[in-house]
């Protein structure tokens, strides 16, 4: 092999060596800007984790509240209904010892008036 042959020889290995060089190069340029995108990707995904948290804690605490005021309601729904009940069952007390006195009456004024007429 000629002098030239060894000089063209060394000169394509060292291209190939130097594209190789280059290839990594600028494959590490690429993973640094991956690594950097997933960085700025994964603070993104934190920020909206911590923002999402918040939404559940807000809304928790808005059933939990809508939960009591339900409950408070029903309970009190439950003391007027009772209190309801007991003023219908008073109510029907009263009507029904105002007709049975109202019948003694009755009685009484036909039996006054069956005296006075003499039968």
């Amino acid at each position: 092999m000629g002098n030239e042959e060894v000089q063209s020889e060394i000169l394509q290995r060292l291209t190939r060596v130097e594209t190789k060089l280059d290839m990594q190069l600028n494959a590490k340029d690429i993973a640094n800007d991956a690594l950097g995108s997933a960085k700025s990707a994964s603070i993104r995904l934190n920020e909206y984790k911590i923002k999402l948290e918040e939404v559940d804690r807000h809304f928790d605490n808005e059933i939990k509240s809508m939960n009591r005021k339900i409950e408070s309601e029903v309970k009190e729904i439950g003391k007027t209904r009772d209190t309801d009940i007991k003023e219908l069952k008073l109510d029907r007390r009263w009507l029904i010892g105002t007709l049975i006195t109202v019948g003694c009456l009755i009685v009484a004024v036909v039996t006054l008036a069956m005296k006075v007429s003499g039968m």
